[in-house]
């Protein structure tokens, strides 16, 4: 009887270490999903995201180390997906637009109002801290993950097939915008908004479906946009956030020292990293473009201030529609931190400190 029992808690005990070790050899966080929105080709892509990832394999190397593959908007799921996808798993680190899920992230939206912020860093560290501050603007986030870096676009232009010089000339054009907030900036600025999915952009021009398109200078060239737009009328009319946020289990699941160091190159590091480059990349881009031909129209401040004069009703509108049904001293605490973040922050740049 005790060889018996002594039998079966050997077997117990073995079994016990092939799962034991059956777990342990599964274990392990290489090739993990990374959605940035973002082309593979697009400069944050290559400036930021790529050297964090090889920082990540060098600093957690090994089977059971740290590694992430890229995947561009659309790629593992439908952008309209990108919540419900962080929240299910179906996706490690996955990127969230406030302006793709209206009503879902009001607060976080106040970065993107009409003239709040004149550029990506400004934009950008004005997001992070955002986060960082209000327990309230992160619950907004999709169930089931965390925020790992929040950042903002840079601001808006333009850019279109034929000449549109000034206010006047945009007056009805067929301006493709790609989501809801940016879809409401070009009906406000006298155009005719057609909303579809950014990847889609260079095909509907080049078929005549739209006139031009409302987005920033950066993503110009890695949607092969500069093809079909060749003249770009300079408003800096908003900027626009992002989020990528981790699958909570997933991160609950890692190391202590992993999670460290993960939080120390994310956040408000990765932030500004991410602005810096769509600030450079829109300055490389604009003198790559007129190397090939392309057309800037540059108006006066006279002539912007009054180009954007239709646009003031964006804070009531985000104060009293966006934001309906919420706490207002909340909602004004919000503004006011945006607000004078912004200003610190474009002081700041002005005086040359983010230029490095």
């Amino acid at each position: 009887m005790c060889k018996k029992f002594a039998g079966m808690a050997l077997a117990a005990l073995v079994g016990g270490v092939l799962a034991f070790g059956g777990v342990a050899e599964a274990k392990g966080f290489k090739d993990l999903s990374f959605n940035g929105s973002y082309l593979p080709r697009h400069p944050t892509v290559v400036h930021v995201f790529e050297p964090f990832f090889k920082a990540a394999e060098e600093k957690f190397p090994g089977k059971n180390g740290l590694s992430f593959h890229y995947f561009a908007s659309g790629d593992l799921y439908p952008e309209a997906e990108g919540m419900t996808a962080l929240t299910d798993g179906r996706v490690d680190f996955g990127c969230v637009r406030p302006a793709i899920f209206p009503g879902n992230m009001n607060l976080l939206a106040s970065v993107a109002i009409p003239g709040m912020c004149p550029n990506a860093t400004v934009g950008s560290l004005v997001t992070q801290e955002l986060l960082d501050e209000f327990p309230e603007v992160r619950a907004e986030l999709p169930q089931n993950s965390l925020p790992f870096v929040g950042w903002a676009s840079a601001p808006y232009q333009i850019h279109t097939i034929t000449p549109v010089r000034n206010m006047e000339e945009l007056k009805g054009k067929k301006i493709i915008v790609w989501d809801a907030t940016t879809l409401e900036i070009a009906k406000a600025l006298g155009a005719t908004p057609i909303r579809m999915a950014s990847p889609d952009t260079y095909l509907a021009l080049s078929k005549g479906m739209g006139d031009g398109v409302l987005c920033p200078l950066a993503p110009l060239r890695s949607y092969k946009i500069t093809e079909a737009t060749k003249y770009h009328l300079i408003l800096n009319v908003a900027v626009n956030t992002f989020i990528i946020d981790v699958h909570k289990p997933l991160w609950d699941e890692m190391p202590q020292d992993m999670r460290d160091w993960l939080s120390a190159e994310g956040g408000i590091k990765m932030a500004r990293a991410c602005g810096k480059s769509l600030d450079d990349g829109a300055a490389a881009d604009t003198k790559w473009m007129e190397d090939q031909g392309h057309e800037f129209f540059y108006l006066s401040d006279e002539e912007r201030a009054k180009a954007l004069e239709p646009l003031a009703v964006f804070i009531d509108q985000w104060k009293t529609e966006e934001c309906k049904g919420m706490d207002p001293a909340l909602v004004d605490k919000v503004l006011a931190f945006v607000q004078e973040r912004s200003r610190y922050h474009t002081d700041q740049w002005n005086a040359g400190a983010y230029k490095d």
